[in-house]
């Protein structure tokens, strides 16, 4: 038996035990690997950092997801910026009113990887006729997409380091705002740990209200993340927390969506509740995250905090 240890911050993290290491795979970008957890049972690691765990994976995908395909009234096309797992992809097919969803990821070979040995996340999304995938980097893509064209955003990236630095930016989000299709358009990405790394939180969550008029944050623990986890929805109109239980239950029952595991209308006024961890971070002194200032101010890098034990 091994053991997987990760740090949240410098200063704590949290472990898990593995059986074994099923499959490993060197790519270009990065090395994967498909382990065996008895707490989690299937974890994809990327670099030897936890991406995703079979147990409790919908606490995330979601929770990304469901809330800004509801926020928005009839979600038709939509683009999905990383996501290599197919979670998230899962979950916007899910509803029948989309059209067109693209997915842009950096590692096509992430993808193959996770068709091939977590078919329990993607649940054959890849295989939708709706779905396209788009092998390349999403910066990019988005800015040379020419037409507002999108009504839904998703970025389901890697924390704020690398090559995912630069998605986390003011210029980026102006382009995402861009390519959505009017006010009613909706961006939703992930947004760090008020807890474990407040900073990145009110940096995240202060970079998006200089694009957007409306940002609302939803909150949930993630187990396979080892704490409590942020999701930020940015529109020009559309807010996900105001919607009440009974226009919820409508809107998915229109969209043919079957009931959430976890991301269900009775959850909302939990998911909304601004957490207090977060009310704090508010009040501490943050940067405006730009291309020319990119690095967070509690940035630091997990692989020289990693543990990996055979």
């Amino acid at each position: 038996m091994g053991q997987i240890v990760e740090r949240l911050n410098p200063r704590c993290g949290f472990f898990y035990d593995i059986d074994s290491v099923l499959v490993q795979v060197k790519s270009p970008w990065q090395d994967i690997e498909l382990a065996e957890s008895p707490e989690f049972g299937k974890v994809l690691l990327l670099d030897g950092i936890t991406q995703v765990a079979l147990k409790g994976e919908e606490r995330y995908h979601e929770t990304l997801v469901v809330p800004a395909m509801l926020a928005h009234p009839s979600p038709r096309r939509v683009l999905i910026l990383g996501g290599g797992d197919g979670g998230v992809l899962r979950e916007v097919l899910a509803f029948k009113t989309v059209e067109k969803a693209i997915m842009v990821d950096l590692d096509p070979a992430v993808i193959e990887f996770s068709r091939q040995y977590l078919p329990e996340i993607n649940a054959g999304a890849f295989e939708d006729p709706r779905a396209e995938i788009a092998p390349g980097d999403g910066r990019r893509y988005v800015e040379q997409c020419r037409d507002a064209s999108f009504d839904v955003v998703i970025m389901d990236m890697t924390d704020p380091f690398g090559p995912s630095e630069m998605l986390y930016t003011r210029e980026f989000f102006q382009q995402v705002r861009r390519i959505l299709d009017g006010d009613i358009g909706v961006f939703a990405m992930h947004g760090e740990s008020p807890v474990a790394r407040p900073l990145a939180w009110v940096c995240i969550h202060a970079t998006l209200s200089q694009v957007f008029p409306l940002v609302r944050p939803a909150f949930a623990f993630v187990p396979m993340y080892g704490t409590l986890w942020s999701f930020q929805f940015a529109s020009g109109v559309s807010d996900p927390g105001r919607l009440a239980c009974r226009e919820l239950e409508t809107r998915l029952l229109e969209a043919g969506h079957p009931e959430p595991r976890f991301c269900r209308p009775s959850m909302w006024p939990a998911l909304f509740a601004m957490d207090p961890a977060a009310e704090q971070a508010l009040k501490l002194e943050h940067p405006i995250i730009t291309d020319m200032a990119s690095r967070f101010p509690d940035a630091f890098d997990p692989h020289s905090a990693l543990t990996k034990q055979a």
